[in-house]
């Protein structure tokens, strides 16, 4: 059975480069390869250029729905953004679309870091920038361009079975992660029970995690995000997830710079950041890159932290709320 991130669309530096000199009228005198993901492969193009190129079908729309709506997020949020400022067309070469964007400097925080952030300022800066991005009014034009399902995200029961999958496949690096199958069977458990209603519609990054937030390598402050392959209008608190990248003492002060979560929101939260670990971790390990591995383990058990110490204050709230 191959993997869920198993590329299917032939594209490599050679390709790139004549996609490049033809499409985009410029020389290519450095390309280098900088990262494989899910969706995409990634050239560093004459050092201060990024390029990515969809390297499966999946991604295809993703590309597509980035290329749509990045211009008008841009204009509208303070900080920076990877906007897709050279568009490649389809052609005999390489029969999808493509993109080319100025760096963001700085480095993605899973290579900046090899601990959960706790810092007040970084927590605030996220909390404010991801709010940005949310109060974006939302129009029927902007919806309709949107290619591809997204209600997956918030599908309570697709989310768990694929879980429940990737725990059966890939147990062995769980186990190596310092996981214990019973831990993670009464996560996805207690998971299993949630029900959301998702009316809220925003603007959302849709795949904002460690690899996505760059930092400045010196002070750990965000500079900007990048990866907006996953770019739709849905619930902001799948955004908010990415807050799973802190302390328990500095998620907090993310929480209250960011104001007004309802009790649904939070649940997102934990749901969303421990889904996405049990997709992520064994992609981590079967990378075998040591910063992705890190994360996927830190992000994954503070996910699991979080999703019990909110049961413990829902069943507090509870006891409370019970009459005399």
């Amino acid at each position: 059975m191959p993997h869920a991130w198993k590329q299917t669309i032939v594209i490599n530096d050679k390709i790139a480069t004549e996609l490049i000199k033809q499409q985009q009228h410029f020389p290519v005198d450095s390309i280098t390869l900088l990262d494989e993901g899910w969706d995409n492969v990634v050239y560093r193009v004459n050092n201060d250029l990024i390029f990515r190129f969809p390297r499966r079908e999946f991604g295809v729309f993703c590309m597509e729905n980035e290329i749509a709506l990045l211009p008008f997020i841009a204009g509208q949020v303070s900080f920076a953004l990877t906007m897709p400022e050279w568009i490649g067309r389809p052609s005999d070469l390489y029969p999808y679309a493509y993109a080319g964007y100025r760096m963001i400097p700085g480095l993605p925080l899973c290579e900046a870091s090899n601990e959960l952030i706790d810092n007040d300022r970084f927590a605030i800066i996220l909390a404010a920038w991801l709010k940005e991005l949310h109060a974006i009014k939302v129009s029927q034009e902007h919806i309709a361009v949107i290619k591809g399902d997204y209600e997956w995200k918030l599908n309570v029961a697709h989310r768990i079975q694929s879980s429940n999958n990737n725990l059966l496949r890939y147990e062995h690096y769980f186990i190596q992660a310092g996981f214990r199958k019973e831990d993670l069977l009464g996560t996805i458990n207690q998971l299993s029970r949630l029900q959301f209603k998702a009316v809220k519609q925003s603007f959302v990054h849709g795949d904002l995690y460690s690899r996505h937030i760059i930092v400045n390598p010196v002070n750990l402050l965000p500079t900007g995000v990048i990866d907006w392959g996953d770019i739709h209008v849905g619930h902001p608190a799948i955004d908010l997830a990415s807050g799973m990248v802190l302390t328990e003492r500095a998620f907090k002060i993310f929480l209250d710079a960011y104001g007004s979560i309802d009790e649904e929101s939070r649940a997102i939260m934990g749901f969303h950041a421990f889904c996405h670990g049990m997709s992520f971790l064994p992609y981590a390990f079967e990378q075998d890159k040591d910063d992705l591995k890190r994360w996927a383990t830190l992000v994954l058990a503070r996910a699991m932290q979080d999703i019990s110490n909110y049961q413990k204050a829902l069943c507090q709230i509870g006891k409370k709320n019970e009459p005399e």
